[in-house]
């Protein structure tokens, strides 16, 4: 007993102790790891829909009457998410310089444009009105609902660890932790890249 408790205690000495490089090397790889595997199912979608699109033989693919979601609001929507890139950027430069303190301003203006355009992208899912009575979705139509709910997901979890780490920074809790403006931003950014290059490619499949 007394083994396992001095053991217990000895654990949490050494986290402790922990130096902020190997936390922040933890952060980084962790966070990179996320992103890569995430990055191969964005990858996988692509070359599925491309290679179901290349071998069309038949012209069983996109079939007469289907149509791609609509243009302007697709377009707003990437907009507001290369806006809320450039307004997290502005807050993580600062924040890394000023031990966790830069302008929360522009981290709150990233959050909600993250948020408006996450909202934005599931409004334009729920709006296809792909199939119906005795009509079944095509391969076509369902590589464009698969695009825009994974976006949506994807874009609504974004806002919800940015809303996580402005309660952090409220709370003055990320000051000498400099890395976790930075890892953040990689999911935040990875997030924006990612939908731009699916916007994209849904429309012009």
């Amino acid at each position: 007993m007394d083994t396992s408790l001095e053991h217990m205690h000895a654990e949490e000495h050494a986290h402790e102790e922990m130096t902020p490089q190997i936390r922040a090397r933890r952060a980084r790889a962790g966070v990179l790891m996320l992103v890569i595997s995430d990055a191969l199912s964005v990858i996988s979608l692509l070359a599925g829909a491309g290679y179901l699109s290349a071998l069309n033989t038949e012209g069983q693919f996109k079939i007469k009457g289907d149509f791609a979601p609509a243009f302007t609001p697709g377009l707003l929507i990437m907009i507001g998410l290369v806006l809320s890139g450039v307004a997290y950027f502005l807050w993580e430069r600062r924040a890394r310089q000023a031990d966790g303190k830069g302008q929360p301003f522009f981290l709150w203006l990233s959050v909600i444009l993250m948020l408006v355009v996450g909202v934005g992208e599931t409004w334009l899912g729920a709006a296809l009105k792909y199939g119906g009575p005795n009509i079944t979705i095509d391969a076509y139509q369902s590589v464009q609902l698969f695009i825009v709910w994974f976006t949506a997901v994807h874009l609504l979890l974004a806002a919800a660890i940015g809303i996580l780490l402005g309660g952090r920074v409220l709370r003055g809790r990320i000051a000498g932790h400099p890395f976790i403006p930075e890892v953040t931003g990689y999911w935040w950014y990875y997030t924006i890249i990612a939908s731009l290059i699916l916007w994209l490619f849904g429309l012009f499949l």
